[in-house]
């Protein structure tokens, strides 16, 4: 790899590092090491993922690109277990990966367990009246999992035409809006004693996987219509479960886009890294050392940066994309050496970066200069990740309890609503209204103001 050549900004990076050291030797060690890159924003009243467009879609992990943020709408901040949802049904089998909505589908995975080990299934509801319309089979679960994970963890992928799900050993599954299997593509062993849970991705023609293992991982490309393998490329890495992110990044040369993986597992700390790599021909283009051994959240992507959260009060990176080979001392635009999430992804909304961690604090830093704003302690557990709209943020806890407070920069808590069943998924949004999975059942909760009947698992009004 060809070194980053902008001595500048590796000068910066070692002025804030010298600083930060000198001021650790005085008692005083400042929060955030960074350099004259780093500049606070403004709060937003408005975020560039709110375009409208494709309002009526979710249509894989955290909606677009990852991101966690509705392009449009207003959910509703007032809801429960009885009360102030359109329709409330049962999901067939156990599973934690999240709701995808395309138009009028709400697409989910699922482990039935009327075998052992569990039979693996594709779900298609109705998104008027959460009507079950068809489930598709797709074999047996294959290889480790831990409990709290399962067999059907990670979130489809959509395009409008076909369905694109992992279930780790057991392969990638293409379906259609029917749900007849298109293709299967085999991806050897994943064998890991906390399973997998990457999402796939879409680029262009192609489905992208992160495939990650104990004994060998890599990243892999496969045709959208075929499922033929276009590219796959080895990774130095022992375990992650982070869902790749794509960014449009200027190269020096003119842009390009970047297929970014937070975290790669090492016992060495130098191996601990973001990649970037091509994801038209899978080569490595950058690499920042710096993260937690053990990586779940997704990379975000805002204001021309790339946040890299991890570990269990870990690290939390602010990248400059768009280098070449190790960039750590010339494109880390900012780090918080602690404070990042052990599993739940956080959100960037309106010039702020939200998080949720493991000892049930709920925090907001200026996303341009890293710098804290606030934070509070929340009540329960967290592991799915927080979304955001219309100027709010939700943040759902394993014991079922939905906070909602404001994108602002002094905690405001909107709402908690309680679902009385566990919650490990995360929700998605669309069209203004919120789709939850919890423990045994599928809601679809209407917009603000929306007026209609409340539907119930067995039809009833």
């Amino acid at each position: 790899m060809i070194p980053d050549s902008r001595k500048h900004n590796a000068r910066a990076w070692l002025l804030g590092l010298l600083t930060a050291g000198v001021a650790g030797l005085l008692g005083c060690r400042p929060p955030v090491e960074s350099t004259p890159e780093a500049a606070p924003w403004s709060l937003a009243q408005s975020d560039s993922a709110e375009d409208g467009a494709g309002l009526d879609r979710w249509p894989g992990w955290r909606g677009r690109n990852g991101s966690g943020v509705a392009p449009g709408g207003s959910p509703a901040t007032s809801f429960g277990a009885t009360e102030g949802f359109r329709w409330k049904v049962e999901v067939p089998g156990e599973g934690n990966s999240s709701p995808v909505v395309w138009d009028e589908w709400v697409l989910l995975t699922t482990a039935l367990d009327k075998s052992d080990p569990p039979t693996l299934a594709i779900l298609g509801f109705d998104r008027s009246d959460g009507r079950l319309l068809w489930q598709t089979e797709v074999g047996r679960a294959r290889g480790r999992t831990h409990a709290k994970n399962g067999y059907a963890s990670a979130t489809v992928a959509t395009d409008g035409e076909r369905v694109f799900a992992f279930f780790g050993t057991a392969g990638l599954y293409c379906c259609d809006f029917s749900g007849e299997v298109l293709w299967r593509a085999e991806l050897g062993d994943l064998g890991h004693m906390y399973g997998t849970a990457a999402s796939p991705i879409l680029y262009g023609d192609s489905v992208i996987q992160l495939c990650d293992s104990e004994e060998y991982s890599y990243l892999a490309a496969f045709d959208k219509g075929s499922g033929e393998a276009i590219w796959r490329t080895a990774r130095p890495s022992n375990a992650c479960w982070s869902t790749p992110v794509l960014v449009e990044a200027d190269a020096g040369s003119g842009p390009r886009t970047e297929l970014v993986v937070n975290g790669t597992g090492s016992r060495s700390r130098d191996g601990r890294l973001v990649i970037a790599y091509d994801p038209a021909d899978g080569r490595e283009l950058w690499r920042v050392r710096g993260t937690a051994e053990l990586v779940a959240p997704t990379p975000l992507v805002s204001g021309g940066l790339v946040y890299s959260l991890s570990g269990r009060n870990g690290p939390i990176l602010a990248i400059r994309p768009g280098g070449t080979g190790d960039v750590t001392t010339s494109r880390v635009v900012w780090k918080q050496r602690r404070g990042g999430p052990y599993i739940p992804t956080g959100v960037v909304y309106r010039n702020r970066l939200f998080l949720v961690r493991d000892n049930r604090e709920v925090a907001c830093y200026n996303a341009g200069s890293g710098r804290p704003v606030w934070t509070e302690r929340l009540r329960g557990t967290f592991t799915a990740s927080l979304v955001a709209a219309d100027g709010r943020v939700y943040a759902a806890s394993e014991q079922g309890i939905v906070y909602v407070f404001a994108a602002a920069d002094t905690f405001q808590l909107l709402a908690q609503n309680d679902l009385d069943e566990r919650c490990l998924a995360t929700p998605a949004i669309a069209g203004g209204e919120l789709v939850i999975r919890t423990k045994k059942h599928l809601y679809c909760i209407p917009e603000r103001d929306a007026a209609g009947p409340q539907r119930l698992a067995d039809g009833r009004e």
